[in-house]
This record gives structure tokens, sequence and C-alpha cells, in this order.
């Protein structure tokens, strides 16, 4: 466009309100604007203007399983947990540095050794049947992950818990096994926000204290929300908020495209592209620790053989996965959970890399060169992890692993794949400390260890490191933790993922986060649409 101040008048115009975002469009495309410039314009002014209320945000996300739920100790897929980041709020949320931040608690403070905190709570809280928010309801809410016969993926480091102490309706007093350093952020972890005490059925009318209040919940079918008004911080923009399962991940990109959804969960790489030169939405981006990984379980057949594990894990060409699956959106990984970009990750380790040779060896050595492996792979686990098993297929060829490739349905992958067969494709969002990845995923016997790893020295490690507040000292036991990971577990990550969504060029709002998509599944509550 060659007349510039044409264009910086409809610009302000557009940022004051005075004309619409399809005019300014229009009006810009009609006099010659590129796509890109109207897109870059568009979005600068999603920084400019005042948020509006109003109108209703239609997230397309990765499948609708009918055994999601809003009982906190059941959350298990991504899209789960943004439902539940919109109906309820946590004691402690993170800021975008990572750090622990005040949400239902103001503020906490620990004794000498870190073995004791006490959590001062939020006055003024109500929640969604108009109840007041009090202590009464932290400490129920988190004793029902560590309940005889809890199967929540948070017990296992919730159970460091030995005490809950109502000190004042609105302060808790929480005794710990051993010291932590780490535990406010603990509980900032997507697993375990605040629910009303008593309540046991999450089948019907769910009571938080979030932004949005269920009116309709069917997991298979329809997930609806509508603006809590009464909420005791910045109240949602939208009026509503649904949630649509498109399992293709091609079809969630054209129904974005097409206008039937204004908002998306996990965008497949291969799609940016399309999905840039279609002028229709924005791309979110967040470097972060996410990642795709194989899981091969340890107590059955044929992987618990750590020469086949090994074997899996010279097969995998890393650096095709990062550049040809996620179009360099990521980085690569060395058969461990920590990311590279973590201050913890052990750079003493050298990085395994693809190595035929070696692949050859172990699977000989196994006794197992040319069986046929079962790999069942989904995108469920995150976009790009089907592609990224085609990719690890055709490297393990060249290596005498033949990889038989089994798809099954999206709808029923968490409950009848994922830890039910040897190897799968996994996924696992972003942690702001080490030891919530690896006691949610690694400690002997809890429920989400998707490797069926056991290893005693391992279990120590994480107990010794919570009570290390010495930076140093702390890393040198999370990198022996790495280590044995490294040569003798079944987690293999394929690539660290960045975070990837998108949305439509009406709605504004949404700030990446390294935390988790949508920004930090804070999205729902941020978004606004400009009419």
């Amino acid at each position: 466009m060659k007349d510039s101040k044409f264009q910086n008048f409809l610009f302000q115009q557009y940022v004051a309100n005075n004309i619409s975002r399809r005019r300014f469009m229009g009006t810009m495309a009609a006099a010659g604007a590129s796509a890109t410039l109207i897109n870059g314009l568009t979005a600068s002014r999603a920084q400019a203007a005042t948020p509006q209320k109003g109108g209703a945000l239609i997230m397309g996300v990765p499948t609708a399983d009918a055994k999601d739920s809003l009982d906190p100790t059941k959350l298990n897929t991504t899209a789960n947990l943004v439902a539940a980041f919109a109906v309820y709020d946590h004691l402690v949320t993170r800021d975008t540095d990572l750090r622990p931040a005040p949400m239902l608690a103001t503020g906490w403070e620990a004794n000498g050794d870190a073995t004791e905190w006490v959590f001062d709570l939020r006055e003024g809280v109500t929640l969604h049947d108009g109840k007041d928010f009090s202590a009464d309801d932290v400490i129920y809410s988190l004793s029902r992950h560590t309940a005889e016969g809890s199967e929540s993926p948070a017990k296992s480091f919730l159970s460091q818990i030995t005490a809950m102490e109502k000190t004042a309706s609105l302060q808790v007093k929480f005794t710990l096994v051993s010291s932590n350093a780490d535990f406010p952020i603990t509980l900032s972890d997507t697993r375990v926000p605040i629910s009303q005490a008593g309540v046991d059925d999450f089948s019907g009318a769910v009571y938080g204290t979030g932004p949005f209040k269920v009116t309709t919940y069917d997991p298979a079918s329809r997930v609806e929300f509508v603006r809590n008004d009464d909420y005791w911080g910045e109240t949602a923009n939208a009026d509503t908020f649904e949630m649509i399962g498109v399992g293709d991940p091609t079809a969630r990109v054209n129904a974005l495209i097409a206008g039937d959804i204004n908002c998306l969960l996990q965008l497949d790489p291969i799609s940016v592209q399309l999905l840039e030169r279609s002028g229709a939405a924005q791309v979110l981006r967040a470097s972060s620790g996410a990642q795709i990984n194989l899981a091969m379980m340890l107590d059955r057949a044929p992987t618990d053989n750590n020469d086949l594990r090994l074997a899996m894990k010279y097969a995998v060409d890393r650096q095709q996965v990062v550049d040809n699956v996620l179009k360099g959106f990521g980085s690569i990984g060395n058969d461990h959970p920590i990311a590279p970009n973590d201050p913890f990750y052990c750079t003493d380790i050298p990085q395994r890399a693809y190595d035929p040779d070696q692949a050859r060896f172990h699977i000989k050595k196994a006794g197992l060169e040319n069986t046929q492996i079962d790999l069942y792979a989904s995108d469920v686990p995150g976009s790009g992890a089907l592609s990224a098993c085609q990719v690890f297929q055709q490297s393990a060829q060249a290596a005498g692993i033949n990889i038989n490739l089994i798809q099954p349905p999206a709808d029923t992958y968490w409950s009848a794949v994922w830890m039910q067969k040897p190897v799968i494709v996994s996924g696992w969002d972003a942690r702001p400390v080490p030891d919530l990845i690896l006691s949610i995923a690694f400690q002997s016997g809890v429920s989400y260890n998707e490797t069926a790893w056991s290893n005693g020295r391992f279990d120590q490690i994480l107990v010794e490191a919570r009570g290390i507040t010495d930076f140093d000292k702390r890393k040198e036991l999370y990198c022996e933790a790495q280590l044995l990971l490294h040569e003798n577990g079944g987690h293999v990550p394929l690539a660290f993922r960045d975070y990837l969504d998108a949305h439509s060029n009406d709605v504004m709002g949404i700030t990446p986060h390294g935390s988790g998509p949508l920004g930090f599944f804070h999205g729902p509550r941020t978004a606004w649409i400009d009419a």
C-alpha cells in the first residue's frame, strides 16, 4: 500500500473502535494491502484495543472423550484441562517467568526447613452456588487426591502432605513429610484445582470458583459454559464458552478457516503456513518443555528387555522429527522428560544420536531383529505425534527394527491404549520444576507411571531433592535421576514441542505461556471477541 497516511488513519480508526474489524480488513484489502500486512496490523490492534464484553468463544479440541470428567482427581486430556480451568481456580498459578503467583491463595510462608507452610486465602470469593469459599474447600479438595483408592495423578506429589490444618476460616497450614522448597509451585499443577467441600458427584452441576459456570457437560458431544458474573477477579469477556471435539487436525484447521470455530487447541505444525496464508486466523506460539514421546512398559514383553529399549532409543532420528514434523517448532530430547530449556537439564549426559548400527547391535542382542513390534500411534497426545511415529518407523527400519503402526480410535486412546499396550506414543505438558513430572510419571507405583518404571534409588532422589535449596546440589541429584532413565528407562522423547494453538482474527486477548497451551489454559478467561 503506497498511501501510508491513509493506512495510518484507517488503523487509528480501527484501534479507536470507530470502524469494525471487517470494514478495516475489507478497505485495506481493496486498497491493495497484503494479507501479511493486514494480519500484522490486526494483531497489533489487539495490544492497543480495549477488551469488549460479549460473544461466544467456540473452541475446536482434538478429542471429545466420553470418559472426560470435571472431577479434579480424574482430569486427563489436554481438552479436559481446558474445561477444568474454566470452572475452577487453583491456590497458586504461574507468572510468565514460571514462578509461583497468587490465585486463591494471596500469600504463603514456610518455617525454617520448609516442612511447614501457612497459606493465606483470598477474601470475598464465592462458589458457583453462592456459598463462601473457605479453608474447608481447600482441605477437602486436596484430600480427595490422596484418599484411599484414589487414582489421581496428583496423589504422588500431594502424598508429601502429612497434615492440613484450618488455622482460620481463610488460612491453611500444611505439614510435609520432608522439606520442600518448591511446595507453593507444586500447588499450581494443572490437576489440583479447588472444588467445593463435600461435593463428590461431578456428573451434574459442578461448583468451583472459576470464571465460567457449567451449562452442559456431555464430554462425548457437547461442553458449554456461561460467564460467571460474580467472579472474584477479572470476569471473563465472552458471554459463553463452548468446546467441540474435532479429532482430525486438518478438519480442525478447516473449521477455523471456515468460521465454524473461532479458537483451536493444538495446531499441527504442518498447518501453520496454510493458516497464515488463509488470512483468517492468527497462530499462538510458546516455547515449552511439552513433549511427544514413546512410552515403553518395563513390566511386560517385549519392552521388559533393556536391549530392545536401547535399540528403539538409538533408532530415533530426533532432528528429523523436529525439522520435518514440527517444522522447527521444537527441540530434541535425551531419553528423559527434562527439556533442554530447563535449568535442571543435565548437559553432562552425552546426547544420544540416531545410530542405526548401535540400534542393530541391541536389537540383535535382544533376539528381536525383524520381529514385528506394535506401536500404537495417534495425534491425541499432541499434534504431530502420529507423523513423528511415522518418521520413527522409517528410521527404525534402517536398523532392522520392524515397527507396525496401529492407529486406534481417538475417543478411546487414553482408556484403551495408554498404559494398556507395551509401546505407545504419549505426551506431557511442561512442568515448572522437575519434581512435578518425575513424581507423577516415574515414581514407583503411581497411577500415571506410563512406563511402569520402578527404581529405589530414583525414588530416594525425589525425596532428597525436594529438601535442598542449593541449586548446584539439587541439579546434581536430578542429573543422577536423568541418567538412570536415560540408560534404563522406557521414556523416549521424540521431540519437545512448542505450544501451537490458533484463533480467528476477531478473537483477541490470549497471551502465549510456556506452562501450557492457550496461555496456560487461561485463554477462555482472557479472550474477547472483536465484533
